[in-house]
Order: structure tokens, then sequence, then C-alpha cells
């Protein structure tokens, strides 16, 4: 009995030490971070599959800025804060109600740019013992410890306000080729993951005369040569030429690989938005259009519901579809909104109500356009929201004030990092980029 007694034991201890020792290879590995470095260390244990832990002594290995072995750089950012002193911080940790200032020409999401900090790896020491008991994890170790690296991969979203290549715009097509009014900032559009435009006029040759603009075909050569990925069409021109001219415009884009949002054949394809996959993060986009200012010559159905149209502005719509985006996995949510009063430079309680609202429901930014001037900007919960961004590319209107718009570069890297505004000027029907000071914003939204 008691020999029987004493192998149950035996086999009892040999089980758990067994058992333990499987714990131990088949736990992940871990990396402890020091505060200094701690937003770093989440998108170094992110990309390799580490799990963080705050206990150093359990931790497989560790994140220095001396010690072990480089494994990738950080870009140190030199900005101006309130008070107009100059800063310098890690670009992981700099707000985006900062603007980052150029290096030697250079920004900091830019391969180029020169001040960057080394991020270095070391394993923690082990004992004999410690490395007998671990068994084949320290096999584990000493290999990920030869792979772990780390890459920074900022995506930069650039957005632009309304596009009509109609009328004396397409004139000027005609004349000198698709790409003319875009030959000055096509670079800047190119160079951006996603680029996006509202396309304020349809694009084609059927249709029926309902209200005001049309460009022709052509045109749309532009826009693919510029490198724009995707175009609002929920706007209060789009059925100028009935519906015949939106299909028609849905044709020519989907040709180009442009894709379209804000309009569909009913309210749900009208709505559903898009989405890009870009550098290890989801992107969407999404449409709608105020319509007390949708007008035609004769009377159509503008505002999808079981027959084509665009998108309209309705708060809860907005918010369930900003939602359902969320749900999806969706990082950042971009919402497009035509409204506002044309030529009015001043914003609304209901506009600044809307923008908090699609942004407490998880949008990442409100971008309006429509009034054809430049409206004040600003960020709410750290989050840019751009009322009206004036025009982009369009014949004269009532200049001065129409002939500016703004070019927003949004730089995500593990969240937003900058929000670059750059004022842009019409000329002859050709949008230029302009030296003028970058504007600010001038009303932070409490």
């Amino acid at each position: 009995m008691k020999v029987a007694r004493k192998s149950r034991l035996y086999g009892s201890i040999m089980l758990f030490i067994l058992l333990a020792k499987v714990t131990i290879v088949s736990r992940p590995l871990t990396l402890y971070v020091p505060d200094s470095l701690h937003e770093v260390g989440k998108a170094v244990a992110r990309q390799n599959g580490l799990v963080l832990t705050s206990v150093s002594a359990a931790a497989d290995f560790y994140l220095t800025l001396e010690d072990g072995i480089k494994i990738g750089e950080e870009p140190l950012v030199l900005y101006a804060n309130d008070k107009n002193e100059s800063m310098i911080v890690p670009y992981l940790e700099k707000s985006p109600l900062y603007r980052s200032i150029p290096v030697n020409g250079c920004l900091p999401h830019e391969s180029e740019y020169p001040n960057k900090r080394d991020i270095n790896l070391a394993k923690r020491e082990v004992s004999l013992f410690e490395k007998i008991w671990q068994g084949s994890r320290t096999l584990q170790v000493d290999k990920a410890y030869r792979h772990i690296s780390f890459e920074l991969k900022p995506t930069v979203v650039a957005l632009t306000g309304d596009i009509m290549l109609g009328r004396r715009v397409g004139e000027k097509i005609l004349d000198k080729g698709p790409e003319y009014p875009f030959t000055k900032v096509y670079q800047n559009l190119q160079k951006a993951d996603i680029s996006f435009a509202n396309l304020e006029a349809p694009t084609c040759v059927t249709g029926e005369f309902i209200n005001l603009f049309r460009a022709h075909p052509s045109v749309i050569d532009g826009l693919k040569i510029s490198g724009i990925d995707v175009v609002s069409l929920a706007n209060n021109h789009i059925l100028d030429y009935h519906q015949e001219g939106m299909f028609e415009t849905w044709e020519h884009l989907n040709k180009a690989g442009i894709l379209q949002i804000g309009t569909g054949m009913n309210l749900t394809e009208a709505t559903k938005g898009v989405v890009f996959d870009v550098n290890g993060i989801r992107i969407g986009f999404l449409a709608y259009t105020e319509t007390w200012f949708l007008y035609s010559r004769k009377g159509i159905k503008w505002v999808a519901d079981e027959y084509p149209g665009v998108a309209p502005i309705n708060k809860d719509l907005i918010i369930s579809d900003v939602k359902r985006l969320k749900k999806d996995d969706v990082d950042i949510v971009i919402v497009s909104l035509h409204w506002g009063i044309e030529y009015s430079q001043t914003t609304t309680k209901e506009e600044e109500g809307l923008a908090k609202a699609i942004i407490n429901a998880g949008g990442d930014v409100v971008f309006g356009h429509h009034p054809h001037v430049i409206k004040p900007w600003g960020f709410y919960k750290e989050k840019p929201v751009f009322y009206s961004v004036g025009n982009f590319i369009f014949d004269t209107l009532k200049p001065p004030l129409t002939e500016k718009g703004l070019l927003v570069e949004l730089v995500y890297l593990d969240g937003l990092r900058d929000v670059y505004v750059t004022i842009t000027r019409l000329e002859d029907c050709q949008v230029q980029l302009t030296k003028l000071p970058p504007p600010k914003p001038n009303a932070i939204i409490n």
C-alpha cells in the first residue's frame, strides 16, 4: 500500500512538473517597456505578436535606447506649442493638435526625415537553472530575438473639396488636356495613400437637362491621373442630368477604378460607404448631403429610398452608419458632408452639434464642403472637423473668397499624428498650392 501511495505521489509530482513546463513553453513571449518608450512598445508588441508585461523580472525582452540590438527608428518631432515654444518629442507621443515642423525640407512621416532615435531590444538575462527549466522556450526566445523588428508605416489621406469639371473648366480641359486643372497639385494627391474629393457634376453625354452642371466623360482621366481614389457624389448637382446622367457617371468612374460614395440604387447602397485596407489599418468613407437646397427644373426625387438617389444628411442615419463601420473593425471613419449656406463663412449650432454627434458615435473626421468658401476648422476630442474647405477646382464664382480652398493631408501612425492644411488658389481654372501660412484651427470645439 505504501509503495502504491508513493508511486501515485511521484506520478502526481511528475505530471505537475510536465504541465508546468508545457505551460511555460506555450506561454506567449513577453515584452517589458519603460514609461519613456510606452507608445513605441505598444507598436513593437503589436507588430511582433508579443504580450506587454509590467513585471520586468518576468519579461522575455525589454526595450531600451542603449543596450541590445537595434530593431528600428522613431522620428523625433519638432513642433511649436500654444505658447509658440519649440518642443521636441518622439513622434508616437505627439498630439495631432500640434503640427510637425519640417526639418531639412522633410516631414517626420517621410523616410528621408533626419531626426530619429534608435529603438533597441534586449533579452532578459536568465540563470542556467532557468534555462534548463524553460527547456525549448529558451530556443523560442533566441529565435524571436533575431527576428523582432520595428517599422513605422505612416498612412497619408488627402482630402479636397468641390471639384467641378464642366462649364469653363471643361473648355480648358478640352483645350489643354484632362490633367490641366490638377497639373500643379497632382504630386501631392498621388503620393497620398488615399485621395478623396467631392465631384460636383455628373460626367455624362446622356440624360435629360434638369438643372445646371455637366462634364464630358473624358474629364475622368484627369481624376485618375491626379491619383483620386474615391469621390463623393452626395451633392446637389449629381442629378442635374437626371438619373441617366448619374448612372453614366457611375460607369465612367468604375472603368477608371475610382470608387464613389453617397449615391446608390437605393438608400442602403447610397449609405454603404467604402473601406480601404492600407498599411494594416482600415479606413472607411461615408458621404451625405443636405436636402433643403436640392433643386431641379422638374420635380424629381433626389433622396435615395427604394429608388436611385443621394444619401441625405440625417443625424440618426449617419450615427447608425458610423457605428456599423466601427463594428466591422474599421479603424478610421471619415464622414463627408455637403452642407451649409453658399458663400457663408460662419458655422451654425446645428452644424457643430452634428459634428460632435458624429465624433461621439465613433467618427474620426468630419469633412464639409458646398459653401464654396473656407470656414473655420478645429478639433473635437482630438478629431479634426472641417466645416467647409472651399473650392478645389471650379470656374469663377464670387472672387476672391471662392478662389481659395484647403488641401487637407492627414497622417495616421498608430492614430492621428499630423493634420497638414495647405491653402490652395484657383487661377484660370487650375488649382495651385500657395505659400500662405497654413491656417491654424481658430476654434477648439469643446
